[in-house]
């Protein structure tokens, strides 16, 4: 029997021990736009990876990062941050995608990650089919024209998609989400609207009623007394609408009767582009740049009685001498009544202020709630005192550079676990050879093995328990970062603005007693900030 050289079997393992082997992360998109084009589903894309990490020893999946329906022009994706922070907290130090537009279509931040953020971090980048290996292949120009050439096509995509949009809302073919209330788009074509049959025979009545001079409040009534849904609950009723976007109004409301009566798809007419969105803020359109198309489906009401009721809500209108006209309202979207949850409206009180008051009993015929109101040059002031008590308590909390500190420790500890882990694995191993060659008698194998995989399983758990540490760690960190920001902003307010509120808080709850709670957007951040000190709650409490 030949013998094998020893010398070439130490080399073989000299030659195993050194080579790296790499945990990685896959990672997988599909935008809206890309699910049109073959080969880019979820599936093929999860496949693809698999396959080529399979094919090599060098390369162990530890996770896949999938964001669903997201853009690749932005990299604020939940998957794409979650790996992002297991890079920083050592989970993953491989990222390997089916190709370059996958990781992302916007080439100065696509580049950024592939050409700065992964090499300072010690991570490798695999796009499988761009045959791109960040360890192997220093081709920048190449990668810098392929992303380049891939946000040129996410671009003429998005543009493509517009005005194909805007070919079919000319020709009065519907592209919204939805049917509007009282129709349903149908089966044979999308773009068509077809009535609903158990919502029409409702929008006749409602407008039958205005017809006949019946006040739009005693509609509203008649419909919550019928106990028929509004909208949104109809929608969500029939599978269109998920729970996150059902409302909290349970009840039909005189705007939404208004909404109903001035809205002409219920005589064959469809008006869309109404709004754009711009800077990811929705705007409505001038009036003059709709697109307008007449008799495109089966109308519901006779153009006369449309016309009648809008003839009678214009007298209405002009029975008022003095039009009433308020002031920007800077709380507008954000003032709900802290007992049933629905919005408050505001309203003149004396001359020179303003008010909001809770109307759920008159608007809604419910016995939910009672009637209260708190004035604006109130609620402004708990405003700014909450403001300044939570600039105080921000400056106080722990800072960024603190948490960093505490991320290298983390590392340190982390890289001595897996130095200990990977000597008592060798020691494990070795102990066969020792068996074999009688340096050891089966009684002490046994013990010895038990003693070595019960240190290595506790070791294990411990690396487990400091891996989530450090991704709690490098989460906190982004957050600490956003925080800060808002400091910033808050410390300096000088003056109260719509933007400014829409910016820093989510909601205000208004209680009876008049006190408030003020709900903060950036709150996660907050706490993130404040884990030590325990000084502020997810929802600050005025």
């Amino acid at each position: 029997m030949a013998r094998t050289s020893k010398k070439g079997k130490d080399a073989a393992e000299v030659s195993s021990k050194t080579r790296q082997t790499y945990t990685v992360g896959a990672y997988v998109r599909l935008s809206v736009l890309d699910r049109k084009e073959k080969g880019d589903s979820i599936e093929t894309q999860q496949a693809i990876i698999k396959a080529y990490i399979d094919e090599r020893p060098d390369l162990e999946l530890a996770e896949i990062y999938i964001d669903n329906g997201r853009s690749g022009q932005s990299f604020d994706r939940p998957a794409f941050i979650q790996m992002i922070a297991d890079m920083e907290n050592g989970k993953i130090n491989c990222c390997i995608s089916k190709d370059l537009s996958r990781l992302g279509r916007n080439a100065i931040d696509t580049g950024y990650y592939i050409e700065k953020y992964f090499p300072t971090h010690g991570i490798r980048y695999i796009a499988i089919t761009d045959n791109y290996d960040s360890i192997s292949d220093n081709n920048s120009i190449m990668v810098s024209l392929k992303n380049m050439f891939n946000e040129a096509h996410a671009l003429e995509s998005g543009r493509k998609v517009k005005v194909a949009k805007q070919v079919c809302m000319k020709s009065g073919k519907y592209v919204g989400r939805m049917a509007p209330y009282g129709y349903l788009k149908s089966k044979a074509n999308k773009h068509v609207l077809i009535p609903d049959e158990n919502i029409a025979p409702i929008i006749k009545q409602i407008f039958e009623m205005a017809g006949n001079g019946v006040a739009v409040s005693v509609i509203k009534n008649w419909l919550n007394d019928n106990e028929i849904l509004p909208p949104r609950c109809y929608f969500h009723s029939i599978g269109l609408v998920s729970d996150k976007e059902l409302p909290d109004q349970k009840h039909w409301s005189i705007k939404t009767v208004y909404a109903i009566l001035r809205n002409r798809v219920y005589c064959g007419d469809i008006i869309q582009g109404k709004y754009t969105v711009k800077d990811s803020v929705l705007k409505k359109k001038p009036e003059s740049d709709w697109v307008i198309v007449e008799n495109t489906h089966e109308a519901l009401v006779s153009r006369e009685l449309f016309e009648k009721i809008q003839s009678i809500r214009d007298k209405n209108r002009k029975g008022y001498s003095t039009p009433k006209v308020f002031p920007k309202n800077i709380f507008v979207g954000k003032i709900l009544c802290g007992h049933c949850g629905y919005s408050l409206e505001r309203s003149r009180w004396g001359k020179n202020n303003y008010a909001f008051a809770c109307r759920t009993n008159i608007n809604y015929s419910t016995d939910d709630c009672t009637s209260f109101a708190i004035t604006e040059n109130s609620l402004k002031e708990m405003f700014f005192s909450f403001l300044n008590e939570q600039a105080a308590i921000l400056n106080g909390i722990t800072s960024s550079s603190q948490i960093s500190k505490e991320r290298d420790i983390q590392k340190a500890e982390l890289a001595k676990l897996q130095s200990e882990i990977n000597k008592n694995s060798y020691f494990l191993k070795s102990l066969y050879e020792s068996l074999m060659n009688t340096d050891i008698t089966n009684v002490e194998y046994k013990e010895l093995k038990a003693g070595y995989e019960a240190k290595i399983a506790s070791l294990s758990e411990k690396e487990a328990q400091m891996r989530i540490s450090m991704m709690e760690s490098a989460i906190n960190s982004t957050k600490i970062s956003k925080a800060i920001d808002h400091l910033q902003t808050v410390q300096q307010i000088s003056d109260l603005s719509a933007e400014i509120i829409d910016k820093l808080v989510d909601k205000i709850l208004i209680f009876r007693d008049k006190h408030i709670e003020v709900h903060l957007k950036f709150a996660d951040e907050v706490n993130a900030m404040s884990v030590a000190k325990d000084s502020i709650k997810e929802d600050t409490v005025v």
